[in-house]
């Protein structure tokens, strides 16, 4: 994966592209910057849900924890790979989701807001932000009565080694749970048929952040070990 020296990589577009290819054959909808009002500003990843009342079999098993139960027909997703949980994102993400339903004419039954974090929140910014853990491993909610409405968060490193969260826990900011995620997937490849453009793009993704021996160090400085 080649860049121009210096220039930042666009983490949520190459999410989005992975989201958009695993998702699509299966009736989901995936924008990537989406505009959440008339002018910028722009979310990162929009998924939509399509027709049906709830959430079919097979988009449940491409959708991670957090956001497969979620009765929302609109999840919105704020992806932060190169920082953690902080105070200016949860603003953000809550603005996003202001606009998006007020643009878009949706009650709050309509949209999840989902804050995404490849590196694991710290335990007192958690605190700070009111961040409680729940029964899934890595899917946090908040109990700020203030905080309406509330917007979920995943750590990455955190999250299950389920099949369901490997398309997600591949962008983990650990080296270990990044890798657990790609084995999963290697697996997955051949059981779920997936599509060759999103084969393609995981092995894309694999080869950058995983490169053999006569390819040099990891390119990744966000990696941690």
């Amino acid at each position: 994966m080649t860049n121009q020296p210096n220039a930042p990589i666009a983490w949520h577009c190459l999410l989005g592209e992975v989201l958009e290819k695993l998702l699509s054959p299966v009736g989901l909808l995936v924008f990537t910057e989406l505009s959440v009002m008339n002018k910028p500003p722009k979310a990162d990843i929009l998924i939509i849900r399509r027709e049906q009342a709830t959430w079919t079999e097979p988009q449940r098993q491409r959708l991670p924890d957090g956001l497969r139960d979620s009765p929302a027909s609109h999840l919105l997703l704020e992806f932060k790979y190169t920082q953690s949980l902080t105070g200016k994102a949860s603003r953000q993400a809550l603005a996003y989701d202001h606009f998006y339903k007020e643009v878009h004419k949706l009650t709050d039954s309509d949209v999840q807001t989902v804050l995404l974090c490849a590196k694991q929140p710290q335990a007192d910014h958690l605190t700070q932000y009111g961040y409680l853990k729940t029964s899934l491993p890595g899917v946090y909610q908040s109990d700020w009565p203030s905080w309406q409405p509330k917007v979920l968060l995943l750590s990455l490193n955190e999250l299950s080694d389920a099949p369901h969260n490997a398309f997600v826990k591949c962008f983990a900011s650990k080296f270990k749970e990044k890798r657990k995620a790609f084995e999963v997937l290697w697996d997955l490849m051949s059981t779920w048929g997936l599509s060759t453009p999103l084969t393609w793009l995981l092995n894309l993704l694999w080869r950058d952040w995983f490169p053999s021996p006569e390819g040099g160090n990891m390119k990744d400085e966000a990696l941690e070990p």
